[in-house]
């Protein structure tokens, strides 16, 4: 019996031996194959991908044909403030959002890019 994707969209996933996984959280294709994959969001917050060989049956649950371990959920770390670092005033103004500049190459207006110190045309794609 075929299942289609919107029926097995957010069913439940259970173990052979009655453990919850998770839900269902989409369905796809490894590149290059005929294999189908279950991408489940597992209730500790992971994602697991499972075959869809590795599936026993489907009904009201999806239930794997074998045992599987559940990776664990990644927290985030604490990020520490660290002291802000001094810095010297340019001499020459430098250019910011107040200031408009306009790319030579097709007149539409550039941006400034601070990482790079540099106006940059998204139109043109280039750096001016």
């Amino acid at each position: 019996m075929a299942v289609s994707r919107s029926k097995i969209l957010k069913m439940q996933v259970y173990t052979p031996s009655g453990k919850y996984v998770g839900i269902v959280e989409d369905i796809g294709f490894e590149p290059g194959t005929t294999e189908i994959k279950l991408f489940i969001k597992t209730r500790v917050g992971s994602t697991l991908t499972v075959d869809w060989k590795d599936v026993k049956t489907v009904g009201d649950i999806v239930i794997l044909g074998k045992e599987v371990e559940i990776p664990k959920a990644v927290t985030p770390t604490a990020v520490t403030p660290t002291a802000p670092t001094t810095t010297t005033t340019p001499t020459t103004p430098t250019p910011g959002p107040t200031e408009k500049k306009i790319c030579p190459y097709c007149g539409k207006p550039a941006t400034w890019i601070p990482q790079y110190k540099r106006w940059y045309c998204y139109n043109c794609r280039k750096y001016i």
